[in-house]
């Protein structure tokens, strides 16, 4: 006798021996037993769940000459046919093959005689998806009302391609992918009786691979038995490679750190394998969908129809990344998906764009940004000492970049004009750190007051005001060099008076920014009074005049 494949041998024989869809079984064995039975099912689902094996139960089910109640027996003359597809009263039908309009024509005849020894005559269409609309069309009247001995079962990887008029006519079972847990344990209770000698990491590795599919998982386990009398990790790993979805998984991690080094080693690991860079891309989208779902909803499960492991796994990738950052890495991935498809060399265009998706790690969110502002501006007002001892990883940062302040007891000379002394620090810090000096340039200053110096950013350079804060420090140290004594620097960012507007104009104008009202609303604030840069300069010499500072 000829050998029987894994899959064939061990397909499910009755509703007990399905496996993880326990709430479609339940439902179709009540339906049974209550004898409420609609003349169109629709079954949808992953490949190799059981979408094909529980329309064969149920056939049998309805025609079984001596079921006991929603179980068939799996030994009457009409069970044993349609296990082994010799039937009269079930035809299965593959929809892939018999797309056209005249295919639907011969069964529309065909429906109309009895059926030849059970109760029902049952038509089994397997992806049914791929009929032609002509032929969708031609069946809709059968399907609306056919003869009361008919039922019909379709059966299909992708429901959304099927035509609404169809699918309202259908009772619509969704079938879920199985977990990794249950398939394991099937796999355990299949290799014990087969007598297969396999370790548990392969059946682990087996189950993953899989991605849901226990049909996928037993032709994994029948190609590794033909391979080694004793099956090991390191051995199915030899002749099954990394499992597609763990690459997903591996890329994504160095996607979601920014890695790019690592991803463009990937990318040319899987082109040296000979792998579908488009494919590859369609699910890179998919799996960052998925990651978007999980990071904002805790019901994951139901809308991604994934096993409760999957979604954990999921979970953790999403700790380290904000939904923000998720949301800018689907949108260059979309983007790079049409990209790839229809580029000439989708290597390349692959690793561009990856390259794009590396500076979304860098990036903050406007929240975080104004945040980070309250907390400089509050920084800005305490002694320099206070601050480095209150972040001293901060100022073993800042020993690399600048020699520290001091402070001496000498009495402090006469500081020049507050243009001349700004410029003196603008040439020292350029020859240091010549961009910095650049940023600088662009700034006003406001005042100079004993210990401090205000500079100021108006306009369109208003941004490089917090693009320097972070460097204030190597500031402050220059100043200290030049004028022989501690001073503090402070730094301000003002919207620049446009002319031939008042103060009514320009504080609406203002206020019409969505920075001010994100800002506005997370403080609870309100807005006071507008000051364009000149006022302010022109305040703070007046308040030198009267001190005579």
């Amino acid at each position: 006798m000829s050998y029987i494949v894994l899959a064939r041998k061990w397909r499910p024989r009755g509703f007990d021996d399905l496996i993880g869809q326990e709430t479609l079984v339940k439902t179709l064995q009540n339906a049974i037993s209550s004898e409420k039975i609609v003349h169109a099912y629709l079954f949808s689902g992953p490949r190799g769940v059981g979408k094909t094996s529980t329309a064969r139960i149920l056939a049998k089910a309805l025609n079984c000459q001596t079921r006991t109640e929603a179980e068939p027996c799996g030994t009457c003359q009409s069970c044993r046919a349609i296990t082994e597809g010799s039937s009269v009263d079930v035809f299965e039908i593959d929809g892939a093959s018999n797309t056209s309009v005249d295919a639907v024509r011969e069964l529309r005849e065909a429906v109309k005689y009895a059926p030849s020894g059970g109760k029902y005559k049952i038509y089994i269409i397997d992806e049914v998806h791929m009929l032609s609309t002509a032929a969708f069309n031609a069946l809709l009247k059968t399907l609306e009302e056919p003869p009361p001995h008919v039922i019909f079962i379709f059966a299909t990887t992708e429901p959304k391609k099927i035509p609404a008029t169809i699918l309202s006519r259908c009772q619509h079972h969704s079938f879920r992918r199985i977990s990794r847990t249950q398939i394991r344990e099937h796999l355990k209770k299949i290799t014990d009786t087969e007598q297969i000698n396999i370790d548990d990491s392969a059946l682990d590795m087996i189950a993953r691979a899989a991605d849901g599919s226990m049909r996928d998982s037993l032709t994994l386990l029948d190609q590794a038995s033909s391979f080694s009398d004793h099956i090991d990790e390191k051995e199915l790993h030899s002749l099954l490679g990394l499992p597609e979805t763990e690459v997903i998984a591996n890329l994504s991690e160095t996607i979601l750190k920014g890695d790019i080094a690592n991803t463009l080693a990937i990318i040319k690991d899987l082109t040296d394998r000979g792998s579908d860079l488009r494919q590859l891309t369609k699910e890179l989208v998919e799996h960052f969908r998925n990651l978007a779902v999980v990071k904002v909803t805790e019901e994951a499960d139901k809308l991604l129809e994934f096993s409760e492991d999957d979604v954990q796994i999921l979970r953790r990738q999403t700790e380290s990344v904000s939904i923000e950052q998720l949301t800018l890495l689907l949108t260059e991935l979309l983007r790079l998906e049409g990209e790839v498809r229809n580029a000439i060399n989708p290597r390349y265009t692959l690793e561009l764009g990856l390259l794009r998706t590396s500076f979304v790690k860098g990036m903050t969110s406007i929240d975080s940004i104004l945040m980070h502002l309250g907390e400089t501006d509050s920084s800005t007002m305490r002694p320099a000492a206070k601050e480095t001892s209150s972040n001293p990883s901060a100022g073993h940062r800042e020993k690399k970049t600048a020699p520290p302040v001091v402070a001496d007891n000498r009495e402090p000379a006469v500081l020049p004009d507050k243009d001349t002394l700004w410029k003196k620090v603008v040439n020292t810090i350029d020859a240091e750190n010549h961009l910095l000096s650049c940023k600088l340039l662009e700034a006003s200053v406001i005042s100079l007051k004993k210990n401090e110096l205000s500079i100021g950013f108006n306009g369109g350079m208003s941004f490089l005001a917090e693009a320097i804060r972070g460097d204030s420090r190597v500031i402050e140290s220059a100043l200290a060099r030049i004028s022989g004594q501690t001073m503090r620097l402070k730094i301000k960012a003002l919207p620049k008076e446009k002319n031939g507007k008042n103060k009514k104009e320009i504080k609406d104008q203002v206020f019409a920014e969505p920075i001010v009202q994100d800002a506005i609303k997370m403080f609870n604030g309100s807005m006071v009074t507008v000051k364009s840069l000149e006022e302010e300069i022109q305040e703070n010499k007046t308040d030198q005049d009267e001190t005579g500072g």
